[in-house]
């Protein structure tokens, strides 16, 4: 399309001539010529001065430059929607492959796109324009609500709801038994998982997830939430509005996450915290103890980012302040004995 088009689609401010013909995206260094690229910021404006993109979505106190700039609040945004536009696949429903399975009683919406081998069990609810890939299994009375994909091998047991525009990609097992046990006489003893999940709509769950069912009630994913690849949430969580939830995290049983909260990757939550809303946790932090909304923390165990970075610079001098500190006990001893014999 003409870059004046595209600015008006993003609504950017347009610098420089409207007229080129943008045909795709690129980074700022692989983009050619009929392509877009951006920058975050000032801190790019090398980058982007060795560009051959026909145009940059950029911030608004960016320079003119020798290329069409287009002025945007937010560019990182911008350029996720020139993504969409340029690579979107519109929706063409394939219908109902007859090597799926469909069980008694399951009802499916209008525009389906079930693949083979994928099987929709009894009394099942699938909405409109649903895609489930070869191997999806649909469990009895599971409800995946209209727009929605769900990628090869997903698992999706019995009595689970999922909104609208849900993205669920390979692999990812939703429903599968929380581990609650009780021992007695050096047994263990399973506590019977009879809760569902219940996943609101626009969320999206990354590969190889679990997301296990409550004891009693249900574990909850609310509205806009993305979680990443291989993350684990345990029974009777939840998981509050647009939440990022990055790759490895684990969340013990009955964890409450509020809203818009950020935790990176590989961050471990015992069972029962409570994490405020907008709270920001560093990678590989453990949790032990409550969060309050707004709170950054970093570190194991987690305290205030500021005194966890502070830590972490200490961290590679402590031989050398080991050293320093046993020559100063030696040199105090030392003082000692010569003021007791004065």
């Amino acid at each position: 399309m003409k870059l004046k088009k595209l600015a008006d689609i993003l609504g950017a401010e347009l610098s420089g001539s409207g007229d080129a013909d943008i045909t795709g995206v690129a980074g700022v260094l692989e983009a050619a010529a009929g392509q877009i690229t951006f920058i975050a910021g000032k801190n790019y404006l090398k980058e982007l001065g060795q560009s051959r993109a026909s145009a940059a979505l950029v911030p608004p106190d960016i320079p003119d430059m020798h290329l069409p700039l287009l002025r945007v609040r937010n560019p990182r945004l911008a350029f996720a929607r020139a993504i969409e536009l340029f690579h979107a696949v519109p929706y063409s429903p394939l219908g109902i492959s007859d090597k799926a399975i469909v069980g008694r009683n399951a009802v499916i919406g209008s525009e389906p796109s079930i693949h083979p081998f994928a099987v929709i069990d009894e009394e099942a609810r699938i909405g409109d324009r649903v895609t489930l890939y070869p191997g999806v299994h649909v469990g009895r009375g599971s409800v995946i609500g209209d727009d929605s994909i769900v990628y090869s091998n997903v698992s999706i047991r019995e009595g689970i709801r999922i909104g609208k525009r849900a993205v669920i990609h390979a692999g990812t097992v939703i429903g599968s038994d929380g581990f609650g046990f009780v021992t007695d006489g050096g047994k263990h003893h399973k506590i019977p998982q009879v809760g569902g999940v219940v996943i609101e709509d626009d969320v999206e769950i990354g590969a190889n997830s679990a997301i296990d069912r409550a004891t009693l009630g249900n574990t909850m994913i609310k509205k806009g939430t993305k979680i990443d690849n291989l993350v684990q949430i345990a029974h009777n969580v939840t998981i509050g509005e647009h939440c990022l939830i990055a790759g490895q995290t684990a969340i013990a049983g009955s964890c409450t996450i509020g809203d818009h909260v950020i935790l990176a990757g590989g961050v471990g939550l015992a069972d029962h915290i409570s994490i405020g809303n907008g709270a920001i946790v560093a990678g590989r932090s453990g949790i032990i103890k409550d969060i309050p909304a707004g709170q950054v923390v970093g570190g194991y165990y987690t305290m205030p980012i500021r005194d966890w970075l502070k830590v972490q610079a200490v961290l590679p001098k402590l031989p050398d302040l080991s050293k320093q500190v046993n020559d100063l006990k030696k040199e105090i001893q030392e003082l000692k004995k010569k003021i007791s014999s004065a």
